[in-house]
């Protein structure tokens, strides 16, 4: 398998689902760089072990000092998620971090029309997989704020186009995009964050947004920014110290509207 730990026992343990590529990758580049984020290790949540160990492998030929490890999980598989969580506490017995990252986008930007197959699976992964994930490792995130590793930090990745106020303002140009089984998924899954905030009020839990970027996601869309730009919130939140915020919505650029 490919996979690299590093001798000293790891600070923080950090899991990411859908790390295979696009955003996910990137964020485990960053959060797995020794030299910005030492004493990390790097758990790449991966759909298919198979692309998993391959997204690891084209980081460690980047830097061959970063401490990453694969383990497959299907977000929409009870089954699985349990598997993964008991990998992880087998490995490690705790999690500092846990993002969910994985998502789809079945309906086409410009979509106005909903599919009740294609609906049940966008919520299958973009709202019941996050909320299944989160209460299986529940437990390994407590074990670290026991352990006195600093706050647990839940990062849910969601979208602007999930804001009431975007969508209701007129003079926003992201409110004509229609795709409603996509937007609904992610308003659902603000709320879902706000309630693991609530149920966990020590810790950080919050909502990042990357914004339009360049991945298949994006369907090719004009304007979409990179997958470096696309982390950088996403690692900022990952990385708050007791000071930082929880029960929060942001992107690069801010608090973004309910």
């Amino acid at each position: 398998m490919a996979s690299r730990t590093s001798l000293q026992p790891p600070r923080t343990i950090v899991f990411i689902t859908g790390a295979s590529q696009g955003i996910g990758q990137q964020i485990a580049r960053t959060l797995s760089t020794p030299s910005v984020h030492p004493g990390y290790h790097v758990i790449v949540g991966a759909l298919v072990e198979s692309e998993g160990e391959a997204a690891v492998s084209r980081l460690l030929e980047e830097d061959s000092s970063r401490s990453l490890s694969v383990i497959p999980i299907d977000v929409t598989s009870d089954a699985s998620i349990s598997a993964a969580a008991g990998k992880v506490a087998a490995d490690f017995g705790r999690l500092d971090v846990l993002i969910n990252n994985a998502g789809i986008l079945l309906d086409g930007l410009e979509q106005t029309v909903t599919n009740r197959p294609q609906f049940e699976r966008t919520f299958q992964v973009n709202l019941f997989g996050a909320a299944a994930v989160t209460e299986a490792f529940l437990p390994l995130l407590a074990e670290a704020e026991t352990a006195s590793q600093g706050p647990p930090r839940i990062v849910f990745v969601t979208s602007r186009v999930a804001s009431l106020a975007v969508k209701s303002d007129p003079t926003d140009r992201s409110a004509a995009r229609h795709f409603p089984m996509y937007r609904c998924s992610k308003a659902a899954l603000n709320m879902l964050m706000l309630h693991f905030a609530s149920l966990n009020p020590g810790w950080k839990v919050n909502g990042h947004d990357p914004g339009l970027t360049n991945t298949p996601l994006a369907q090719g869309q004009a304007g979409a920014g990179s997958v470096q730009d696309a982390a950088v919130n996403a690692v900022r939140l990952a990385t708050l110290g007791g000071g930082g915020e929880t029960g929060t919505y942001s992107n690069a650029f801010g608090i973004i509207p309910w």
